[in-house]
């Protein structure tokens, strides 16, 4: 299998994730934030609802690094992360900020960068939690 570059991997992941959000009712709009960082606003027009979304896609299972320890990088109600997105079944995992917050869910390693390990946001809990933009 041929090596993707990253755009290539966030563009499957922005189209995965508008189809994931339109068929649990959702609409989206994404837009660039900068070269590493899509703002993802998801709602429900009909119902004066909308949520604020950061998402990672990957092409495997792998951590997810935060830039910024006081904003955890810009504000945002809920964190996305698609795995193997080039794969013929990608595995979507959704946390809430404060899930990803809780104590000792981060490391604090490489530099001083935060990271959320892989075995934490793969936790059957988070697994195709749709549910969670609900609450």
């Amino acid at each position: 299998m041929p090596r993707y570059v990253p755009k290539t991997v966030r563009e499957y992941g922005r189209i995965h994730l508008a189809e994931r959000l339109a068929a649990h009712g959702w609409q989206c709009f994404i837009a660039r934030r900068s070269p590493n960082e899509d703002e993802v606003i998801a709602g429900r027009p009909e119902q004066d609802v909308e949520v604020r979304l950061k998402f990672h896609s990957q092409e495997h299972s792998q951590a997810v690094r935060f830039y910024d320890f006081d904003t955890l990088d810009w504000d945002w109600q809920y964190l996305v992360i698609t795995t193997y997105i080039l794969d013929q079944a990608p595995v979507t995992y959704l946390m809430s900020r404060a899930d990803v917050s809780v104590d000792g869910r981060m490391d604090d390693e490489f530099g001083g960068a935060l990271w959320l390990q892989a075995e934490v946001f793969s936790a059957d809990e988070f697994r195709e939690a749709w549910y969670k933009l609900d609450e």
